[in-house]
């Protein structure tokens, strides 16, 4: 199950943000509506995800960086404590690349704890582009013995350029992006 928040035009100010929370130096400004945006987002619809779940997620975890970056994600510093759930790590296997684009089952390897049969992740993704990275966790977190996954992305990529897109754009423009609707809703 995937729940993105938001679509994340190439041009448009929350994309400036899901690249620039992550830079360095970070911006301030883009981590605090990142932050805002998720945590708004998982108060109105969190019970939305859990039902797709079957029940509320046990554990949390972000998509990892396959760039190198040394230590946490970004998005799970940025998140840390706030939702009261402890954080799985997943791990990246360097023989993929950076710039892949598809689905990996062997993409990333995690350790569940214990009980496996009860753990119901939450899986944290800043940017769907393809959603191989997203998908290759949610395999690797099912293969390890989680009971199911929900997906949720801060925003998911549409580039103006391509032709494909733009029907999408057009049709978005109009009404304003309304939080209080939830991608599982519709």
């Amino acid at each position: 199950m995937v729940a993105p928040i938001s679509y994340s035009p190439r041009t448009g100010q929350h994309h400036h943000h899901l690249r620039s929370y992550k830079s360095f130096p970070p911006s301030a400004q883009a981590k605090w509506n990142l932050l805002a945006l998720l945590l708004l987002f998982l108060r109105d619809h969190l019970d939305c995800v859990s039902g797709r779940l079957g029940a509320g997620p046990t554990h949390v975890v972000a998509v990892p960086s396959t760039r190198g970056r040394a230590g946490p994600h970004p998005l799970q510093e940025l998140v840390g404590d706030r939702l009261g759930l402890p954080w799985l790590a997943a791990v990246p296997n360097p023989h993929h690349g950076p710039d892949v684009r598809r689905f990996q089952p062997d993409w990333f390897s995690v350790r569940l704890p214990g009980r496996a049969r009860d753990v119901r992740p939450l899986v944290l993704d800043d940017t769907w582009t393809t959603g191989s990275r997203a998908q290759s966790l949610a395999y690797a977190l099912k293969s390890a013995g989680a009971d199911s996954v929900a997906v949720v992305v801060l925003g998911r990529h549409v580039n103006p350029e391509h032709l494909a897109s733009r029907p999408l754009l057009k049709a978005i423009e109009e009404p304003v992006f309304d939080l209080s609707t939830c991608a599982m809703e519709r």
